[in-house]
């Protein structure tokens, strides 16, 4: 049983913003071209026009999934939600909550301006978690919602052995 919403959020394709998430303490996204995320009202049709007019270029297909991300980032995450983030340098799985409203950031470095702070509670090796959680958070999303194995991170989070696998 799972006490709150939990994320997962990756530092770019190449791991690039690690030292940002855990040096600064955030977690934070890209898309710097389209602005302060913040000042579009909760429409995601909003939030899909914006991504078109600051990346033309976008796949049809891509637009309502960056959108999504972008808005939930804003608009769904909150405080006292989890966060686990697989680092790609260390090899290990950061948990941690957030502790900060969505804030817009424009010098941000590495153009990750969109960002929420983050208490980082533990780090644990990949090993702690079953196969099928290292799966469910291996996607190439930026952003989403753990769902299916979220009682293992919840339980890394807590200290406690991850329970008995799917």
């Amino acid at each position: 049983m799972t006490e709150s919403t939990l994320w997962r959020i990756h530092a770019g394709s190449t791991g690039n913003a690690d030292s940002l998430f855990l040096s600064s303490s955030v977690v934070a996204l890209g898309w710097d071209a389209i602005g302060n995320n913040g000042e579009f009202p909760q429409d995601r049709e909003v939030f899909k026009k914006r991504v078109v007019a600051a990346y033309p270029h976008t796949k049809e297909g891509a637009i309502p999934t960056t959108a999504g991300m972008l808005f939930r980032f804003v608009h769904e995450m909150k405080e006292g939600d989890a966060v686990a983030y697989p680092s790609k340098k260390d090899r290990m799985i950061h948990l941690g909550r957030i502790v900060g409203s969505y804030v817009y950031t424009p010098n941000a470095p590495g153009g990750y301006v969109q960002q929420r702070r983050v208490k980082w509670e533990r780090a644990i090796p990949r090993t702690h978690f079953s196969q099928g959680a290292l799966n469910e958070i291996s996607s190439a999303l930026s952003l989403f919602q753990i769902k299916n194995y979220a009682e293992e991170f919840f339980a890394g989070l807590a200290g406690q052995a991850a329970p008995a696998s799917h």
